[in-house]
């Protein structure tokens, strides 16, 4: 990511300023999450241009956030089968004709064509043997030539996956995070995932420096209309 983008990621205090319409509990999650994870790597792996973006598991609304003070000009979807983050999302940040949220799992967003789309760290959360669907769906939606970003969580060294599994588990028994099992799953899963469903130039990028977790960038692109004839 080049240095213009990275200035442009707000630090935590201004983060927590900007969600006062949040409680301050929701806001200390929410600044939790932008320092506990790569999210400039995220944004960086994305285009910012009019392209059209699905957000797989939006949570409340931080990426969206983040692509907006990066500039980002194209339209955006974010889906959550949580609605409470859902709402959150839409308290702080509004919806408009370009952006959007729905308390929906992937499967139920009808539309397709997207330009690209991002799963970021959500994939712990489904069963292992649930995840191939996941991604299927996720890369069904894509635009051909459409591009798909993952960030995972569960690669690095032993000790950063022990750290993984406890801080996610104890996520889910408070209840701030949803889902039907704590599985951390590495970038090579994530790869296997994305090539099993049909996407090409498949790729994991160490995302972790710095970080207690393990994180991976996961990427990987539909095939281009046409290339198959």
């Amino acid at each position: 990511m080049d240095g213009d983008l990275a200035k442009a990621i707000p630090g935590v205090s201004e983060l927590f300023r900007r969600a006062r319409a949040l409680t301050v509990a929701e806001r200390a999650h929410l600044v939790g999450r932008l320092s506990s994870a790569p999210w400039a790597l995220v944004v960086g792996g994305l285009r910012l241009d009019g392209s059209s973006l699905l957000d797989v598991g939006c949570g409340p609304g931080l990426l969206a956030h983040l692509l907006e003070r990066c500039g980002y000009a194209g339209t955006y979807l974010g889906v959550d089968p949580d609605e409470r983050k859902v709402a959150r999302a839409r308290a702080w940040l509004g919806e408009s004709p370009r952006r959007a949220f729905r308390a929906v799992g992937v499967e139920g967003v009808e539309e397709r064509g997207f330009d690209q789309a991002a799963i970021v760290d959500v994939l712990y959360l489904v069963p292992p043997s649930a995840r191939a669907a996941l991604v299927a769906e996720v890369a069904s939606r894509l635009a051909p030539g459409g591009r798909l970003v993952a960030l995972t969580s569960g690669g690095g060294p032993r000790w950063k996956r022990a750290v993984d599994r406890i801080q996610e588990r104890l996520a889910v028994v408070l209840g701030v995070t949803r889902g039907a099992v704590v599985a951390p799953c590495d970038g090579a899963e994530v790869a296997s995932l994305f090539s099993q469903a049909g996407l090409l130039d498949v790729r994991v990028e160490d995302a972790g420096a710095g970080y207690v977790h393990g994180f991976e960038l996961v990427s990987g692109r539909r095939e281009d209309a046409g290339a198959s004839d």
